[in-house]
């Protein structure tokens, strides 16, 4: 297995992104998140994600020169058209607008609409926590997880994140999405043929399975229950309805090439602890030393942030089979 330097990876993923039609400006920022979703163990969503993004592409799901753009404003809120584009290159275009007003009010908003996959939510909410903003992110996604007592998908992963500035290089980042397990955990185990534990997904009956095949057909669950379908319920309601795009029963499915593009959504709230008070990291810092004293709890965005270094030093062990799947789906025939 060939070991590949960050930069080799952003290459890699820009090159190919190009060669099957996207804008420089899309290849490049979704190459940038890629390999940052890869300095930080996130496969499923880095390099494990490119063949979607190259397949889409190609058959328009995203649309290869998107022009996003501001089309709404306030003294605190922005609204984005991302053109049926990349939610990344949709986010870069308003970033600067919202950490203005989030500085000048206390607090920002920014909604993006007619979008795609948002790959990472940290990525997102980590760069506002380096403005020094703490930030609220939510995205819906395509239909994979029933509701609490349903049978059938009807509501997506829909992950939310939250990050918040630190006195540390690395922020902290809560990433997390609201079904009992990431989707890419079922593909897996159904792949190498082993069960999966009770609790994650039903059948197409709608009885409880251990059986991942069994499982991708039917429905995953929300974690917790009832507390996690609030929860996504909540970020289909934010991301999607709030936006003005599909929920996420309505949008095509992220993981085919059918349907045309899933016009979801996504909602950003920043706020600038400046303006509620006078201490906020030393105050964060202090509840951490008090959380962390003589125990072995980890913050979150610690773990991220000893793999964004080690891969940084050491660079990231990607199997041969993945890069020549890239190489293969950018190929123009």
């Amino acid at each position: 297995m060939p070991t590949m330097t960050l930069s080799q990876i952003e290459d890699l993923c820009r090159d190919a992104l190009l060669r099957v039609g996207a804008s420089e400006d899309q290849a490049s920022v979704v190459a940038s998140e890629i390999a940052e979703a890869e300095a930080e163990g996130i496969r499923n969503v880095g390099l494990g994600y490119m063949h979607l993004y190259l397949k889409h592409l190609r058959v328009g799901k995203v649309k290869p020169h998107a022009s996003p753009s501001i089309v709404k404003t306030s003294a605190s809120s922005t609204v984005i058209d991302a053109d049926f584009g990349f939610c990344h290159h949709a986010y870069l275009v308003g970033e600067q607008r919202l950490i203005a007003t989030t500085r000048d009010q206390g607090v920002g908003v920014m909604s993006i609409h007619q979008s795609s996959s948002a790959g990472v939510l940290g990525w997102f909410v980590r760069r506002l926590a380096q403005e020094g903003l703490v930030s609220l992110m939510f995205a819906n996604s395509s239909k994979a997880v029933a509701a609490h007592g349903g049978k059938v998908p009807f509501f997506g992963t829909n992950p939310f994140a939250f990050g918040a500035p630190r006195a540390t290089a690395e922020p902290l980042v809560v990433d997390m999405a609201t079904a009992s397990t990431a989707r890419v955990n079922l593909v897996k185990a159904a792949a190498e043929g082993r069960l999966i534990e009770p609790g994650h997904a039903i059948d197409t009956e709608g009885q409880p399975t251990t059986d991942p095949a069994a499982g991708l057909k039917g429905a995953q669950l929300p974690m917790g229950g009832p507390k996690g379908f609030g929860l996504g319920l909540m970020v289909d309601v934010l991301g999607g309805i709030l936006t003005g795009s599909n929920a996420s029963y309505e949008a095509s499915m992220f993981a085919s090439t059918e349907g045309g593009p899933p016009n979801v959504g996504q909602t950003i709230i920043a706020l600038d602890p400046a303006f509620f008070s006078d201490d906020f990291v030393a105050h964060l810092e202090t509840m951490f030393t008090a959380l962390t004293r003589d125990n072995e709890v980890r913050i979150p965005g610690e773990r991220r942030a000893e793999r964004r270094q080690y891969h940084e030093a050491n660079g990231v062990d990607v199997p041969e089979t993945l890069v020549a799947q890239i190489h293969e789906l950018s190929t123009v025939s």
